[in-house]
């Protein structure tokens, strides 16, 4: 059997969410968000084929990332996988990690409050990035 690409990957995880798999899933390990993000999301800019699959995820509880990423290559049959815990992250990696596309939401609109609150974080601390720049360049 050939190895999957990113692209059978995301497709994969796609049917999983529509199936209801994705649901039971993230119940389980208790997931308050998953998303997948970067180039595999991003199919029609970039040159290339993606090499990973970035998944972004926010958890309720304790992080069970390794439970997670286990059960994400069992439902691709992919193991290039990226997880990003957006819990706590800086602000630009939660605001990238969450532009792309939603697989999962523990509450309804929960995907697209996180998603306000990244970008609106990523534009009020944008003034310290420039700072640090202008100090970088002596």
């Amino acid at each position: 059997m050939p190895t999957p690409s990113p692209a059978d990957a995301l497709a994969a995880l796609r049917d999983a969410a529509a199936s209801g798999a994705i649901d039971a899933l993230a119940e389980r390990l208790g997931v308050r968000l998953l998303g997948v993000f970067g180039s595999a999301a991003r199919r029609d800019v970039g040159t290339g084929e993606p090499h990973d699959v970035d998944i972004a995820v926010s958890f309720l509880g304790a992080p069970q990332e390794l439970a997670l990423i286990d059960a994400l290559t069992q439902i691709t049959g992919y193991d290039h996988i990226d997880l990003a815990v957006i819990d706590g992250a800086a602000p630009l990696l939660r605001a990238e990690a969450l532009v792309g596309i939603p697989l999962y939401e523990h509450e309804a609109g929960a995907y697209a409050e996180a998603q306000m609150a990244a970008m609106a974080i990523r534009r009020d601390t944008q003034w310290l990035r420039d700072l640090d720049r202008r100090a970088l360049a002596g």
